[in-house]
């Protein structure tokens, strides 16, 4: 059974606690460029009901976007994005 998807990228407690909220019943694919995080992240959601899947993925990467959004693809139609992730112009260029 197809479910709505949720992309939530940045793995942190902004981004848990929103996910919380809006999350329930929905396919979360729970984003952030350190895997453990997005892990860790995961697992306390999963064992308080929520159906979590950590992906590693890069904010400043275009592909890796692209491949975060083929991720939740296969899971149904993502009809909500939770940004909690940041990037700053240090670490890429804005395209």
């Amino acid at each position: 059974m197809e479910k709505n998807v949720m992309l939530v990228t940045g793995a942190g407690q902004i981004s848990m606690a929103i996910a919380r909220r809006i999350g329930f019943g929905k396919k979360i694919i729970l984003g952030d460029k350190k895997i453990e995080n997005a892990q860790t992240i995961a697992k306390i959601m999963n064992d308080a009901g929520y159906d979590v899947v950590p992906f590693a993925m890069d904010l400043s990467s275009r592909e890796s976007i692209l491949a975060t959004i083929a991720e939740g693809q296969k899971h149904g139609e993502i009809r909500y994005l939770v940004n909690g992730a940041g990037v700053s112009p240090s670490q890429a260029p804005i395209e």
